[in-house]
C-alpha cells in the first residue's frame, strides 16, 4: 500500500466528524437490513407494551380525574397501580432490548468496517473519511495497521463514555487527536490541501435539520399517543 506521506497536514474537527457521520449512516443502513425481521419484532413488542402502558396512565389519570384528585394524588394512586409498573417495566424492558441488541451489531459492524478499510484497503480511511479527503495514518506518517486500527475504534468507546470530551479534544490545534487517536498512536489526516467541501457542510445542516424534526416529531407521536389512549379511558 502506498503512503499519502507523513507531511500531509492533520484534518480538523467539522470534516472529520462529517466523514464520520457518513460512515455511521452506512453502518446503521446495514445493521438495519442485516436484523430487519429481529428489529422488526422487537419494535412490535415495543409498541404493543408502549401502548398497554399508555392504557394503564390513561385509566389512572381518568379514574384521578372522576375523583377531583390533585396531581399529587395522582401519583400516589400510580404508585398503588401494580398494572402500571408491570406495565412499564415491560416497555422500558421492550426498548432497551431493542436499542442494546441494535447497538451491539452496529458496534460489531463498525469494527470491521474500520479496520477492514484502514488496515487493508490501498484508501487508508473509511467511505466516510475518503470522500472528505482524509485518511487515517500512524502518528509518524506510516501505515496503522489492523492492530492499532481496532485499538483506535475500541478506544472510540472511552471517547463516549466521557461525554464526547474524547471527541472534542480533536478540536484541538494543530494536531487535532481524539482520544482514540492518542490510544493508538493514529492520526487523522488531509490528502494534500483537501477542505471540507460544500456539500460537507450542507450535510452537516442536514443533520442539524433532521435531528430537529425527528424530536417534533418523537414529542408529538408520544402524546398523540397518550390522549389516544386517554380518550378511549374516558
Amino acid at each position: 500500500m502506498s503512503a499519502p506521506g507523513a507531511a500531509s497536514p492533520p484534518a480538523g474537527f467539522w470534516p472529520r466528524y462529517a466523514a464520520w457521520s457518513l460512515d455511521a449512516v452506512l453502518i446503521a443502513a446495514l445493521t438495519c437490513l442485516l436484523g430487519a425481521g429481529h428489529w422488526r419484532r422487537l419494535i412490535e413488542q415495543g409498541s404493543r407494551a408502549h401502548a398497554d402502558l399508555n392504557a394503564r396512565l390513561a385509566e389512572a389519570m381518568a379514574s384521578s380525574a372522576s375523583d377531583d384528585l390533585a396531581f399529587g394524588g395522582f401519583l400516589g394512586r400510580l404508585g398503588e397501580q401494580p398494572q402500571v409498573h408491570a406495565a412499564a417495566t415491560a416497555a422500558t424492558s421492550a426498548w432497551i432490548g431493542l436499542v442494546l441488541g441494535w447497538l451491539l451489531v452496529y458496534a460489531a459492524l463498525g469494527l470491521l468496517y474500520e479496520v477492514g478499510f484502514v488496515a487493508f484497503t490501498p484508501w487508508r480511511a473509511t467511505p466516510g473519511k475518503r470522500a472528505l479527503g482524509l485518511y487515517v495514518a500512524a502518528r509518524d506518517g506510516g501505515e496503522l495497521g489492523p492492530v492499532r486500527a481496532a485499538l483506535r475504534y475500541l478506544g472510540g468507546s472511552l471517547s463516549w463514555l466521557t461525554l464526547n470530551l474524547g471527541h472534542l479534544l480533536a478540536a484541538g490545534k494543530p494536531e487535532h487527536l481524539a482520544l482514540h487517536d492518542r490510544l493508538a498512536g493514529a492520526s487523522v489526516r488531509r490528502r494534500g490541501a483537501a477542505r471540507m467541501p460544500a456539500w460537507g457542510w450542507a450535510w452537516l445542516v442536514l443533520q442539524v435539520a433532521a435531528t430537529l424534526a425527528a424530536c417534533v416529531w418523537l414529542m408529538w407521536t408520544l402524546q398523540a399517543s397518550l390522549d389516544a389512549a386517554l380518550n378511549g379511558a374516558l
